[in-house]
């Protein structure tokens, strides 16, 4: 229904009265570091207050977008959370909400420069702006440059809401910001959502690549906060981590504390893959310094320990530039005086210490010719733990690449011996620790092999002995893994290993003999098949549940492996009931721990 004339002269009033009496309150939310669990910037939130006649904030923006009052109204809200945030450790960060309009006003980088030189303490490069309700009908074409001339000032972009609406890849691609926030349609239920993983998933890679940091907004419960931190993303919001608060509330030693708290109970609980070789075994030590210290004191340090190759320099918890150990030395023959800050070379880039070596040889491959080498600084947090240089990358990856298929297999790309025995040793591990070990632990172990593999082979030829591995790859993760959530390797061959929580894999592995049985019938040799005869193609299930409390080593899950697959040789096996003939569920119910032969 419109508005009547009285009640938009009364509405209007309102907001004049709000703007001039400056009747607004501000919130803060904090964003969480997950490499360390600190809180490093906090996100001001407007909120109304009771005499503002105003039901919810989003009501009082609308209404001033309506009557022409965003400039006057923003102007307001912003100076409330630059007066709050001038307090703030220096190493602490003020996300600040801002309209596209208002953004892109010519009058707002000079505005907001001037509000932050009035806050004694607080710097353009601590304040990061989101720009807030991008829709496709907004169309503000010089964006991209207000986002140039802010940047040129010391402020950081951030793009609020990424993926939802317009909020998308074309958006980041025009403004190019510094920090993404997730929507949180993409945080929600994440930890049952394979597509959303993948899609996470691709960001963390995509911002480490960038140089952009990614924010996970909306982690509400434990499962997300685990599931994001496992994929690999180094920011976080939410109510789970810590709600809006008043400045007092939010910067209490009690209030940090509790969201800290939350960290550390999950990031405790998430496990490295441990699949690749990480950058923090590479790491040579470096100097860290402040940015007043000057040459002569630096190169003191160098000169006094050996084995420090150069110098990070770090204010508060910003990691900034490199200078190598010999520009050090050099410079403080003459320039001793200077700081070490004006010897930096400004195009190094960083990562977390869990970034695999691929991760670090892609960004390498984007680097500037000049900076090339230059090394990798890594750091967790505020920790600089060292520094990578290029040519160990390439002497890593080299390695990895001889080893690969120790840990990889080549035709399935699944897991291969070696981590499968490393994954063993951990469920056997956890499965001693009862006190401490999470309910949904890896409990039942399953091999699965076809049976008269070697004669399809030989009858159709590699090419389609390998096809038909991948097909049961594929077809192991659709029905068990994507479900359960269960660890599958290829132990070579047509062999592979599956382990899940308990009470989870029996149903499943039903379910997969059946599928298999069917499809069977439309191989080359199967009923409909056609082409030289062949033993019709079956699988053989070796169901062990509850093995990892039974058994002390990795050997010993594979020796009762054997003695179950010799079991099924003999006639004294039943058919599995439900597949086709051959088909076959062999289940080990013994509950005492197995004992070595000999």
């Amino acid at each position: 229904m419109a508005k009547t004339p009285n009640n938009t002269k009364a509405t209007r009033r309102r907001l004049l009265d709000l703007i001039a009496s400056r009747a607004v309150a501000v919130a803060f939310q904090p964003i969480l570091d997950l490499n360390d669990g600190m809180i490093v910037a906090y996100e001001a939130l407007t909120r109304i207050v009771p005499e503002s006649g105003f039901d919810n904030p989003g009501a009082l923006f609308a209404a001033a977008a309506e009557h022409g009052l965003l400039w006057e109204l923003e102007a307001v809200t912003r100076a409330a959370a630059i007066e709050a945030a001038a307090s703030w450790p220096s190493d602490t960060r003020l996300f600040l909400n801002t309209t596209p309009s208002v953004f892109a006003d010519p009058r707002f980088p000079d505005a907001l420069r001037s509000a932050v030189q009035g806050a004694r303490g607080l710097s353009p490069d601590r304040v990061v702006l989101e720009i807030t309700e991008l829709s496709d009908e907004q169309d503000f074409p010089g964006l991209a440059e207000q986002v140039r001339r802010l940047r040129g000032l010391g402020f950081d972009a951030a793009i609020d809401d990424a993926g939802a609406g317009a909020s998308g890849l074309n958006r980041i691609m025009i403004i190019r910001p510094a920090w993404i926030k997730l929507d949180r349609a993409f945080v929600r239920g994440i930890d049952s959502d394979h597509y959303k993983q993948n899609m996470v998933r691709f960001f963390a890679h995509f911002a480490r690549l960038s140089g952009v940091s990614v924010i996970a907004e909306g982690i509400e419960r434990r499962e997300e906060l685990a599931t994001v931190i496992g994929l690999g993303l180094r920011y976080a919001q939410g109510y789970y981590l810590g709600k809006p608060g008043a400045r007092e509330q939010t910067t209490d030693p009690r209030f940090v504390s509790a969201v800290r708290g939350r960290w550390a109970e999950v990031d405790a609980e998430v496990a490295p893959s441990g699949e690749s070789a990480t950058l923090v075994r590479l790491c040579r030590p470096v100097l860290t310094v402040e940015p007043g210290t000057t040459v002569a004191d630096a190169a003191a340090v160098l000169r006094a320990d050996q084995t420090l190759c150069g110098a990070v320099v770090r204010d508060g918890r910003r990691v900034g530039g490199w200078a190598s150990r010999q520009s050090i030395l050099d410079r403080a023959t003459d320039r001793g005086g200077e700081r070490v800050a004006d010897a930096l070379s400004e195009a190094v880039c960083h990562l977390p210490p869990g970034a695999s070596i691929a991760e670090a040889l892609e960004l390498a491959c984007i680097m500037d010719e000049e900076a090339v080498c230059d090394p990798l600084i890594v750091a967790s947090g505020a920790a600089v733990i060292g520094v990578v240089r290029v040519r160990d990358l390439v002497r890593a990856a080299t390695r990895e690449g001889r080893l690969g298929q120790s840990w990889r297999a080549p035709v399935t790309g699944l897991p291969a011996r070696i981590r499968a025995d490393q994954h063993v040793a951990e469920l056997i591990r956890a499965a001693r620790a009862q006190d401490q070990r999470p309910a949904d632990a890896h409990a039942d172990a399953a091999f699965i092999d076809i049976r008269a593999f070697a004669s399809y082979n030989a009858a159709f030829g590699y090419e389609l002995g390998d096809r038909l591995i991948r097909s049961l790859s594929d077809l192991i993760h659709a029905v068990i893994a994507g479900p359960t959530g269960a660890f599958v390797a290829h132990l070579g061959e047509d062999r592979f290993l599956i382990t899940c929580a308990p009470g989870r894999l029996e149903r499943q592995l039903a379910a997969l003999v059946d599928t298999f049985d069917r499809q069977a019938t439309l191989l080359p040799g199967g009923v409909s098949g056609g082409g030289p005869p062949c033993p019709r193609m079956s699988l053989r299930v070796l169901f062990l549940p509850g093995v990892f409390a039974r058994i002390s080593q990795p050997r010993d899950l594979y020796r009762r492996e054997q003695q179950l697959r010799a079991a099924s040789e003999s006639r004294s096996h039943r058919p599995f009931a439900h597949g086709a003939p051959g088909s076959s569920i062999i289940t080990d119910w013994r509950r005492h721990e197995l004992r070595r032969a000999g």
